[in-house]
């Protein structure tokens, strides 16, 4: 990614666009744009041009609006644009349309716990252009909807995502789902990211519904799962195709929100062949317990670290050496 490049001050300011006259002068690059929210900056409005971090946007919607209306003038561009979001509470429902907005742009938190995304109602984020990069947020979903919703329907949507040093904060049961995918995006990379507190109903990570395909090579690395009833999940009528689930850590909720119910539940019937490896897996490694392998057969799920050494998929040493069992 680009750093954020600026003229210098021999270029006049513009009238009544505020930070266009800085020192730096106006960002000009063909490889995408760079723009600031900070909603509690003094100089913040919904009106400046968003290229100056001492006169940045308030809001995350003014941004893609920016956004929107540079891509509309500069088309191909557009990409690999960044919003860069300072520490604060934004309360934004975005819906990044396949129509409208460019590819492989980012939107940057300064803070994993500080840059606090946590709209009254609805999605918070609504991927459904393609490369989208969302890293060092703080999400707190809603009631009725999640922090990140992930589309994909007849060849469009939020596939090539990357979701990674985010926080999904369920709030004791507040939010409904962490990350959602409506439809099957492919090839979406979930990382380094912290999921706790959601209730029973609301898990962590969902596959909803689909009428196109499964979820296709999705990888989720390096996550911690925390104090919640559902981990990761999925309700439509197959599985999980070609993921690969590796290094997360899965813990047994303590029962101050709720008992954790499913750990891991990889669907019914579909295509298979996930690899889910070297993870760290609590409670009772079983389908009672909580852990479903999807429904095909294909999948492997030897090399983990599970606690219940009692489960025949599992060796005296602690490594799973099959799927789970009932």
């Amino acid at each position: 990614m680009l750093p954020q490049i600026r003229l210098q001050p021999w270029y006049q300011g513009q009238l009544g666009v505020p930070g266009s006259d800085v020192p730096r002068g106006l960002r000009a690059s063909s490889a995408g744009v760079v723009f600031f929210v900070d909603a509690d900056h003094p100089n913040a409005t919904t009106t400046a041009d968003g290229t100056d971090p001492e006169n940045p946007l308030s809001t995350i919607t003014a941004a893609m609006a920016r956004l929107v209306t540079f891509h509309a003038e500069a088309s191909i561009q557009a990409a690999n644009s960044v919003i860069v979001v300072a520490p604060g509470v934004y309360t934004d429902n975005i819906t990044i349309a396949n129509a409208t907005y460019p590819e492989d742009c980012m939107i940057l938190g300064a803070s994993k716990f500080g840059t606090i995304w946590r709209p009254a109602s609805g999605d918070a984020l609504t991927i459904d252009q393609g490369g989208w990069t969302v890293d060092g947020i703080h999400f707190q979903p809603a009631a009725d909807g999640a922090g990140v919703k992930l589309t994909w329907d007849a060849g469009s949507g939020g596939e090539d995502a990357v979701i990674q040093n985010c926080f999904f904060d369920g709030r004791w049961g507040t939010g409904l789902y962490g990350i959602e995918f409506e439809g099957a995006p492919a090839n979406v990379t979930i990382q380094n990211c912290r999921f706790a507190e959601f209730d029973a109903a609301s898990p962590c990570i969902i596959a909803n519904g689909s009428a196109t395909a499964d979820p296709y090579q999705t990888h989720i690395f390096g996550n911690t799962f925390q104090e919640c009833a559902e981990y990761l999940t999925v309700t439509i009528g197959s599985g999980f195709n070609g993921a690969i689930i590796a290094g997360n850590h899965f813990a047994q909720a303590t029962g101050a929100l709720a008992a954790t119910t499913t750990y891991i539940n990889l669907g019914t019937m579909g295509t298979g062949y996930n690899q889910v490896v070297g993870n760290y897996f609590d409670g009772d490694y079983s389908n009672t317990g909580g852990y479903t392998a999807e429904g095909s057969g294909n999948d492997n799920w030897v090399g983990n670290f599970a606690f219940d050494v009692g489960e025949a998929e599992v060796g005296d040493n602690g490594i799973t050496i099959a799927v789970p069992a009932a």
